[in-house]
C-alpha cells in the first residue's frame, strides 16, 4: 500500500481556514487509499510568541525548560489539525514526538533523531486513521522532552518517510515549489520542476528557507522522495531527489535506526 508523509509549515496551520484546508488535502489523499501522516508545525508565530514570554521572565531560560515549552507549539497544532480532519468524518489522531516514539540523544534546543520505534504508528495507520505527529521533537532514553533545533519540522518529516518506508514526502508550504528567489519579492525568480539532492542541499546550505538543510541530508542518505509544493494544491510543485512511487509501505514494527 502506497504510504505519504505530508509536513505542514506554521504558515500552513495559522488559522481555522489554513487548518481546514491542510486537512481537505489530507483526506482527499487518505481517498486514494493511501496511509497518510503528517507532521505538524507549529502554527504561525507560536514559537516567537513562546520564546519572548520565557525571556521575559529570565534572560537565560533552562534549557530542558525551554525545550518542554517549545514542544508545546507543534504539540497543539497537530491536536488542531487531527479535529479538522475528524470535522470531515475520517478519522485521526495526533501524537508527540514521544508518543510516536520518535527517540533522540538528548541534546536539549539541537537534539539529533537516532531511532524511530514504528509500532504505534504501523497500528494506527493500518486502522484507517491519518496520524498527525508533533514536529521538532522527540524524547530521550530518560524521558525528557527535547527539540531538534532549526527546521526540526522537516526533518522529522523526511526522519518518517524513512523510517516508514514511504512512497514520498510532500513538503507543503505557502509557495509552489522551489524558486531561484522568493517568488513573493522576484516575481521573474525561476522555478524549479526538479532538482537533486545535492541541488537542493546547495541551494538550501545558500539560504533558501523552503527546506533545512539537515532534512535534505537525511533524505540524500536514505533516499526519500521530496515535493515541495503548495499547500492544498498536489500539482505544479518541485521534485527533489527522485519522483515517488507507487509501492512503498513495507516496514517492520521495530526501531528504525538512523546511523
Amino acid at each position: 500500500m502506497k504510504r505519504l508523509i505530508y509536513k505542514f509549515g506554521g504558515s500552513s496551520l495559522g488559522s481555522a481556514e489554513a487548518l481546514r484546508r491542510a486537512a481537505a488535502q489530507l483526506t482527499a489523499a487518505a481517498a486514494t487509499g493511501c496511509q497518510v501522516a503528517a507532521v505538524a508545525s507549529a502554527g504561525g508565530k507560536t514559537t516567537d510568541r513562546l520564546l519572548m514570554a520565557a525571556r521575559e521572565l529570565s534572560s537565560c531560560p533552562d534549557a530542558r525548560e525551554l525545550d518542554q515549552l517549545l514542544t508545546t507549539g507543534e504539540q497543539s497544532s497537530a491536536a488542531f489539525l487531527a479535529i479538522a480532519v475528524q470535522e470531515t468524518g475520517v478519522p485521526a489522531l495526533s501524537l508527540t514526538g514521544r508518543q510516536a516514539g520518535i527517540l533522540t540523544d538528548g541534546a536539549y534546543g539541537t537534539a539529533e533523531i537516532l531511532a524511530i520505534h514504528r509500532r504505534r504508528l504501523l497500528t494506527e495507520l493500518s486502522r484507517g486513521r491519518i496520524v498527525i505527529v508533533a514536529g521538532f521533537q522527540g524524547t530521550d532514553n530518560e524521558g525528557e522532552a527535547t527539540t531538534l533545533g532549526r527546521g526540526g519540522s522537516d526533518t522529522t518529516a523526511v526522519a518518517l518517510a524513512a523510517a516508514l518506508g514511504a512512497s514520498g514526502c510532500r513538503i507543503c508550504t505557502d509557495v509552489d515549489g522551489v524558486y531561484s528567489a522568493d517568488p513573493r519579492l522576484y516575481p521573474t525568480a525561476q522555478h524549479y520542476d526538479f532538482l537533486t539532492y545535492e541541488e537542493m542541499l546547495a541551494l538550501s546550505r545558500a539560504g533558501a528557507k523552503v527546506l533545512h538543510p539537515r532534512a535534505v541530508e537525511l533524505a540524500l542518505k536514505y533516499k526519500v522522495p521530496l515535493t515541495v509544493e503548495r499547500t492544498g494544491q498536489e500539482t505544479g510543485g518541485t521534485v527533489v531527489g527522485r519522483e515517488e512511487t507507487d509501492c512503498g509501505g513495507t516496514a517492520a514494527p521495530t526501531a528504525f535506526l538512523f546511523r
